[in-house]
């Protein structure tokens, strides 16, 4: 049957016809190939117009590579007080044991989920669509002689802290959910030994009975020391180290760090296997 049609075919239409109709055929496979090809290549990986990543696509790929970040449910940040080191990631917040940790500060405030466009190796931005991840606010955790003490408090939303929240209510609502209060004076101590900027206090966490798991931060490359201040205070860390940037490699092979602590004291601290 097919024969047939050919033949028929072959009898309406003269040899140039047929020709140039071949022609046009091999034309419309090319582009359709082209096309094909094309938009592959966009799917597999976005790429800006400098070449590199998007951050999006690079995100997705640095926490698909990390059992850590696949792992985390926090936006904390842990600073060991260390000499040329980034802060830490952490995978979970000390103040989980507090069931409702997450909207202490709902009945206040209207929150909305803000999308930041940070390197997820870096700082761990919040996210509507990860479980732990949809917390308005992140808590900057510093461990001094041994001992785990709440911080600073920062929500994503910067419109909640003069409208909400005046005079730092926030720290107030906080000392009612762990009932433990701040320690102004240590706070100001600390910050003026260490050029930190603490904003209140220091909270000792007594409550924290528990093995948290944290990952030494990699900052992006930066021209200069205020690119990198500014990119870190666009993330809420308000007065950042600057240190060495590790390659994204190099920091997938950083291993992760258990901390045990009993009653906010640190009692054992140790490289973790098998997570990186």
């Amino acid at each position: 049957m097919a024969g047939d049609y050919s033949g028929i075919i072959s009898n309406i239409l003269s040899f140039d016809q047929m020709k140039n109709i071949k022609m046009l055929f091999s034309l419309v496979l090319i582009i359709l190939c082209f096309t094909l090809s094309g938009q592959n290549a966009k799917n597999s990986g976005k790429k800006s117009e400098n070449g590199k990543e998007t951050g999006n696509q690079s995100g997705t790929n640095r926490i698909a590579g990390s059992t850590f970040l696949m792992s985390a449910e926090t936006s904390d940040m842990l600073d060991l007080n260390e000499t040329l080191t980034s802060l830490y990631l952490m995978e979970k917040s000390p103040l989980k044991v507090f069931q409702n940790y997450r909207d202490i500060y709902d009945s206040y405030y209207k929150f909305s989920i803000v999308e930041l466009d940070v390197d997820v190796t870096s700082f761990i931005p919040p996210s509507s669509s990860r479980q732990g991840l949809n917390t308005p606010y992140y808590v900057s955790w510093f461990l001094i002689d041994s001992t785990l003490y709440l911080g600073n408090i920062t929500f994503f939303d910067k419109g909640a802290i003069e409208s909400a929240f005046p005079d730092n209510k926030q720290y107030r609502i906080m000392e009612e959910l762990t009932q433990v209060k701040f320690d102004k004076k240590l706070g100001q101590k600390y910050a003026l030994q260490n050029s930190k900027e603490i904003e209140y206090g220091l909270m000792p966490a007594i409550w924290v009975n528990d093995t948290l798991l944290v990952k030494r931060g990699r900052g992006p490359y930066f021209n200069s020391r205020q690119e990198h201040i500014d990119y870190y205070r666009k993330a809420g860390v308000p007065k950042p180290k600057f240190y060495p940037v590790t390659s994204i490699e190099e920091w997938h092979k950083t291993p992760c760090i258990e901390l045990v602590f009993q009653k906010g004291k640190l009692v054992s601290m140790k490289e973790r296997e098998g997570m990186h």
